[in-house]
């Protein structure tokens, strides 16, 4: 903000400029006056020599630096910064072209702009008095919070003056998560932050500055002048923002009740030559989606006025508004082509729900029942996929029973009566949660178990009323490896040697500690009667929100048991303790059978869906989930196939879904179905997941869906319908009913008494760990070596190993059990402590695997190649190379997350195993 006295500070800055000849401002005290914090500018600037100007807001003006080569956020780089003249407030507006001959002559592009803050304020100082003494100094240390400046970078002063004109500074990033030495800002970002022009637009005079122009009068006509309004001047216009869990009272009493899209919270600014979508803490995200842009633009020109609307950037699929997990991969790119093909990918809209300005109309004072009347107004016959006009409703009932259908985060309840308060947290607006789902600040992460990448899992934290950071829980599920790799960049720069939490928690990795600055989005089933979070997942990160603001929210369908204030001002968080705002912590009621005080089993999801691996199939059921959660599923070819109850929690540990394992069916099928092929299958059904009831099911159900194969099969001479292999309609049907794992006869119905392969089966006794199941598969595998036998080798998906040898053409079953036999005989005979064939349970000796070769007879199975087994984790029956048989497998790392990542990096390993029969001459011979 400008102070008095600033003007003498600018005496050199006017001697040098004939303000009757340039554009620039003359620095006079007329410009804008500004709220808010310290801020920053960086003009891109082709005068006589190309270079940056970095300028930062202190004591009434702008301090300036000139810098050669632009700044970088690689901490290797020492950029030049040589120190000139103080500049006006005013300047930070200023793009255009200075005349040549005229002081700078040359083109100037606002390249950045925003906020910045020290990194270090003592206790009772002014953050611009921290500045103040770091500029005495020499060295300032300092955050800048811009669109394309982030982080901490450092100004260090190298010659012994005392700063002024022709001083000479360093500029040099800190080591953050915002450092990135791969990135070159000033190659990369060649446009405008105002009006996204390049230096030749800005040099042309093409395109125009980007203000406010208005020439509508209250009553909707002109007034025959054009008035031009800075943006600054609506640069205060913060989101109106909604408390957690306050009651709702009933919708007679004065309340509407809107949807709690699952998006991206923006103030939209739009002209006729551009607009900008600004986030929560400042962000414009125009740049990454250019569609909402030029949709706001061509409703500007109908309106025939600018407006301000309030609304959501939502991800929209085959229709519907989506969740916040499909805007992932759009919230951050710079790249415009690439903008350009995600965009194709992942379309998007803005969901406007409020109108602030329209023209020289000021909605913000009003009620909501006349907002409402003028957004209707400004949107009536102007919604497009890309700008749509959000449902309003006095029956809540019915809005909730449409958002659960349609996955909605939940409903947002508003004050007919209330006007829109900038900036400020007040009951007038409530959220109304229907699951639970909100930001948590990492504080640190655990290192990864075996082969899993980058880290095992993240520490979670909110701040409580004192403004204490207290440990929410752990969670390594919910990402894809790209993911995993975002999250350990962000993270390796913040860390330090002490837990942020007010308690160190207890983990089962090492953990590293961070400074507190990543915030990211978490669903998780429900707080546990110990504060903890009981099945939390990883969402995506949210940068539009602040670390400071991140406090325990009421869980779904639960009220705050306080409302003692009845608003918060967000402008005003900044000098208090992060969290002052927080709500008392809801009661919740543990579930029975809950492992609370006991020993907790693992709830590692492992890698999350990689959607560059769907399969059409696998896609449209992904959006079904994401839709109804139910529907005809179209599988090509006139084929379909009626789906149902695709939300229910299938695996209720690892938060995994009936939706989840029929993606991975879909996704697994190519490599699934050759095996399956005309093989009767044996069905276990678990209707209710797996902790639910469950039966066996071998007869084909009367009637079947059309697609699905059935035959009759004869066992002991009478004749059996059985569902058989081979096609994805039979698959997913089954798992439509309930299956988990397919389990496929031995043999085909061709052919029932020959057998394609033989089986041993290495099932470890109650004491026995799965290193020794290791061990004893080696020895399995000596013995084959020995018998000039290969075979090929896949985790059960439960504690165990299969080893499958592949046999000519018409072997008899028989034989095939005797091939199986004979290895499994020799590896017990001569490690008998380890192994045995005993068929009895109870005179197994302690601690050994059992070598079972019966697993041969006809109707006999076991989980197929790639099946999902029935078990806490979704683990899945995964071929191996013989090499990866060490001691550092661990099953859990193959589930139905991690295994299609894992087929397309190292290819399906279990049909060139078993491509080649084996030759049985030398068991012949012996």
């Amino acid at each position: 903000m400008p102070k008095k006295g600033s003007g003498g500070r600018l005496k050199e800055y006017q001697r040098k400029r004939d303000f009757a000849k340039t554009p620039e401002p003359s620095g006079d005290g007329k410009g804008s006056v500004r709220g808010g914090g310290l801020e920053f500018v960086v003009q891109k600037h082709a005068a006589s020599h190309l270079h940056f100007d970095l300028r930062l807001e202190v004591e009434g003006v702008m301090r300036s630096w000139a810098v050669p080569k632009g700044p970088s956020v690689n901490p290797r780089d020492k950029r030049l910064a040589m120190e000139v003249e103080d500049h006006p407030m005013e300047y930070n507006d200023f793009e255009g072209t200075i005349p040549a001959g005229e002081y700078g002559g040359g083109t100037v592009m606002l390249w950045d702009r925003g906020e910045y803050e020290p990194d270090e304020v003592r206790k009772r100082e002014r953050p611009e008095k921290a500045v103040l003494r770091g500029y005495e100094e020499g060295k300032l240390s300092i955050t800048f919070k811009g669109e394309r400046l982030k982080g901490s970078f450092a100004l260090v002063r190298t010659d012994r003056a005392k700063g002024g004109p022709r001083s000479k500074w360093l500029l040099i990033k800190h080591r953050d998560e915002h450092a990135d030495g791969r990135v070159n800002l000033v190659t990369r970002e060649t446009t405008s932050v105002e009006t996204g022009r390049t230096m030749d637009e800005i040099a042309e005079g093409k395109g125009g500055e980007r203000v406010w122009h208005s020439n509508r009068s209250k009553g909707g006509k002109s007034d025959g002048r054009q008035k031009k309004v800075s943006s600054a001047d609506v640069a205060g216009l913060r989101p109106m923002l909604a408390k957690s869990g306050g009651q709702v009272p009933k919708p007679s009493k004065g309340w509407t009740f809107e949807p709690k899209y699952d998006g991206i919270r923006v103030l939209a600014f739009a002209t006729g030559t551009g607009a900008a979508l600004v986030t929560r803490n400042g962000h414009d995200k125009a740049k990454q989606f250019p569609e909402i842009v030029t949709a706001l633009q061509e409703l500007v020109a109908e309106v025939g006025a600018p407006v301000v609307l309030d609304g959501e950037i939502v991800a929209v699929v085959k229709g519907k508004v989506a969740r916040f997990e499909n805007l992932q991969a759009r919230m951050h790119v710079q790249d415009a082509e690439r903008v350009r093909v995600l965009a194709k990918e992942t379309a998007a809209a803005l969901a406007v729900f409020d109108v602030l300005l329209e023209g020289d109309e000021v909605f913000a004072p009003v009620p909501w029942t006349e907002r409402r009347e003028a957004l209707e107004g400004v949107m009536e016959g102007r919604e497009s996929e890309y700008l749509l006009l959000a449902p309003t409703t006095e029956d809540q009932a019915k809005l909730t029973r449409k958002a659960k259908r349609e996955g909605w985060e939940g409903l947002i309840a508003k004050r007919k009566d209330a006007t829109y308060r900038p900036g400020l947290r007040t009951g007038d607006w409530l959220k109304v949660k229907l699951e639970n789902r909100q930001e948590f600040i990492v504080g640190g992460w655990t290192e990864p178990r075996k082969s899993r990448p980058f880290l095992g899992a993240i520490l979670l934290g909110y701040y409580d009323g004192d403004g204490k950071l207290e440990y929410a829980g752990h969670t390594g599920t919910g990402f894809s490896n790209d993911q995993l790799e975002e999250m350990y960049k962000r993270l390796r720069p913040l860390e330090r040697k002490t837990p942020p939490f007010t308690a160190k928690p207890r983990t089962n990795e090492r953990a590293h500690w961070t400074r507190p600055s990543v915030v990211v989005e978490v669903k998780f089933n429900e707080w546990t009667r110990d504060g903890k979070l009981r099945q939390p997942a990883f969402v995506g990160f949210r940068e539009d929100k602040e670390a400071k603001e991140v406090v325990r929210e009421p869980a779904a369908g639960e009220t705050a048991e306080s409302d003692e204030t009845d608003e918060t001002n967000e402008a005003d968080e900044t000098d208090q303790a992060p969290g002052s705002s927080d709500p008392p912590s809801p009661k919740t009621t543990a579930k029975k059978g809950s492992a609370e005080g006991g020993k907790k089993k693992s709830t590692k999801k492992t890698d999350p869906p990689d959607e560059e691996i769907d399969t059409p199939v696998a896609a449209r059921l992904r959006a079904m989930c994401a839709d109804r959660g139910e529907g005809e599923l179209n599988l090509g070819g006139g084929r379909t196939i009626g789906i149902t109850s695709l939300e229910k929690k299938f695996f209720p540990e690892s938060g995994h879904t009936k939706g989840d394992l029929l993606i991975y069916y879909a996704r697994m099928a190519e490599h699934i179905l050759p095996w399956m092929k005309d093989r009767p299958l044996v069905l276990k059904r678990f209707p209710n997941g797996v902790e639910g009831q469950s039966f066996y099911q071998q007869a084909a159900p009367d009637p079947a869906p059309d697609g699905v194969r059935i035959e009759t099969v004869k066992e002991k001479g009478k004749p059996h319908r059985r569902l058989v292999g081979g096609n994805l309609t039979t698959l997913l049907y089954t798992i439509q009913l309930g299956a988990i794992s397919f389990d496929p006869w031995h043999s085909r119905i061709q052919d029932l008494e020959s057998a394609d392969y033989t089986i041993l089966d290495l099932d470890p006794g109650p004491e026995a760990t799965f290193r020794r199941v290791v061990q004893v598969a080696r020895w399995v595998k000596e013995e084959m070596d020995s018998l000039d036998l290969h075979g090929a080798l896949k985790t059960s998906g439960s504690r165990g190993l299969h080893i499958y040898l592949p046999l000519p053409r018409n072997t008899p079953l028989q034989a095939a059990t005797l091939v199986a036999q004979i290895v499994a005989t020799r590896v017990a005979y001569n490690h008998p402590k380890e192994a045995t064939v005993e068929r009895m349970t109870k005179k197994r000796p302690v601690g050994t695997v059992y070598v079972d070769y019966l697993q041969n007879i006809i109707g006999k199975t076991v989980a197929g190649v790639y099946a999902c087994r029935a078990k806490s984790l979704p683990m899945v029956s995964t071929p191996l190379s013989w090499d990866e048989l060490t001691d550092e497998l661990e099953l859990e790392d193959f589930t139905i997350d991690t295994v299609p990542v894992r087929v397309r990096e190292v290819d399906d390993l279990w049909t060139p195993a078993m491509a080649k029969p084996n030759d049985l001459a030398r068991l012949t011979a012996e």
